[in-house]
C-alpha cells in the first residue's frame, strides 16, 4: 500500500515538472526580440481606398459637378483716346478714359456758396452675384460654367481750357472746365473657364478634400439689362469765382439716359489665378482676375472697360456625381 501511494506521488511530480518546464519554453518563445523585426512584414492595410495627388499639376481624384455661391467684386477702367460718341452730348473737347481733374477740382459745391455738398462725386466700381457650375472630367483639368448678374459703373473725362470770364476786376481769366461721363449698367454674364491645377493636393480618404493653386483661362459674354449714362460739365478751378446760370459749379447734360449708339452686347477674354479649399461638402474659393474687352462699349467708338477683380465662392461639392 505505501509502496502505490508512492508511486502516485512520484507520477504526479514528474507530471507538473514536465508541464511547468512546457510552459516557460513557451513563454520563451513568445517574446518578441526588436532586433529581429522586418518592418516591411508588417504592412499596414486600411479598410478603405486611399486615393491622392499631390505637388505639381495634381490631379482631381473623383468627378462630379460642384455649385457654388460667386460674389465678385473689383474696379472698371475705361480705355478711349480723344472720342466722341453720337450718342453725347457734343462738347468743345473729346473724352478719355484717363482722369484729368484732381480730387478737390471735381468737388461738387453747394448752389450759390462755396461749400461743398454732402453728395459724393462719382466713381468707378465693379460687382457682381451669381451662381458657377464645376464638372471635373476624367482629365486634370476642371472647367467652370457661370451665370451672373453684374452693376459696372465706368467714367470717361474731358477738359477745356479754352473758355474765359470776366472776373471782378474787370479782366479776363482763364478757368478749367471739365466733362464727366458717367455710365451706370446692370448686365447678366455667363460664360466658361478651363481651370488648370498648377499646385495642391486632390485626396479621396472616404471623404473629398482638395486644396491647390490654379490658372484660370475662359471667355465670358454680357448683355446690358440696364444702361444710363449722365454727361455733365463741370467748373474746375475757379468755384470761388464762377457759377453756372443754376448756381452750382456742375450743369447737367445728360441726366440717366441710355446711349442711342449703345452696345449691348459684350465679350471678354478672362484671366486669373486662384485658390481652392474644399473639405467634404462644402469649400471656399479666391480669385484674383483681369477681364480683358473685346469689343466696345459704344458701337461707333472704341471705349472699351477692362474689370480687374476678386471673385469669392462658398463650394457645396458632390451634389450630382458621376
Amino acid at each position: 500500500m505505501v509502496i502505490r501511494f508512492v508511486n502516485i506521488t512520484t507520477f504526479v511530480f514528474l507530471l507538473s515538472l514536465s508541464l511547468c518546464l512546457s510552459r516557460k519554453a513557451s513563454y520563451e518563445d513568445s517574446v518578441l526580440n526588436l532586433e529581429d523585426l522586418n518592418p516591411y512584414d508588417y504592412v499596414f492595410k486600411p479598410d478603405y481606398k486611399i486615393d491622392a495627388s499631390y505637388g505639381w499639376f495634381p490631379k482631381p481624384t473623383i468627378n462630379f459637378y460642384n455649385l457654388a455661391l460667386d460674389f465678385q467684386t473689383g474696379d472698371i477702367y475705361d480705355i478711349a483716346h480723344d472720342i466722341r460718341p453720337s450718342g453725347f452730348v457734343t462738347t468743345n473737347s473729346s473724352f478719355t478714359g484717363s482722369n484729368l481733374i484732381s480730387r478737390n477740382e471735381r468737388k461738387i459745391m453747394r448752389k450759390n456758396e462755396n461749400n461743398e455738398t454732402d453728395d459724393d462725386y462719382p466713381a468707378t466700381s465693379y460687382e457682381s452675384y451669381g451662381l458657377n457650375f464645376r464638372f471635373t472630367p476624367y482629365i486634370p483639368l476642371i472647367f467652370r460654367i457661370h451665370a451672373i448678374l453684374s452693376i459696372n459703373d465706368g467714367m470717361l473725362f474731358s477738359v477745356d481750357e479754352s473758355r474765359s470770364f470776366l472776373n471782378l476786376s474787370g479782366s479776363k481769366q482763364n478757368f478749367k472746365e471739365a466733362g464727366i461721363a458717367y455710365i451706370s449698367e446692370i448686365t447678366l454674364n455667363s460664360g466658361i473657364n478651363l481651370i488648370i491645377p498648377v499646385y495642391g493636393a486632390f485626396a479621396n480618404i472616404e471623404v473629398p478634400l482638395q486644396s491647390y493653386y490654379y490658372l484660370s483661362l475662359g471667355v465670358s459674354g454680357a448683355y446690358v439689362v440696364s444702361s444710363d449714362l449722365t454727361q455733365y460739365s463741370q467748373i474746375a478751378d475757379a468755384k470761388e469765382s464762377l457759377r453756372y446760370s443754376n448756381g452750382q459749379d456742375t450743369i447737367n447734360l445728360m441726366k440717366r439716359e441710355r446711349l442711342s449708339d449703345l452696345n449691348k452686347f459684350r465679350y471678354y477674354a478672362d484671366v486669373g489665378i486662384g485658390w481652392e479649399l474644399d473639405i467634404y461638402k462644402i469649400g471656399i474659393g479666391l480669385e484674383a482676375y483681369v477681364s480683358l474687352p473685346m469689343n466696345s462699349v459704344v458701337t461707333d467708338e472704341q471705349w472699351k472697360q477692362y474689370i480687374i477683380g476678386l471673385r469669392m465662392s462658398v463650394n457645396f461639392l458632390g451634389f450630382f456625381n458621376l
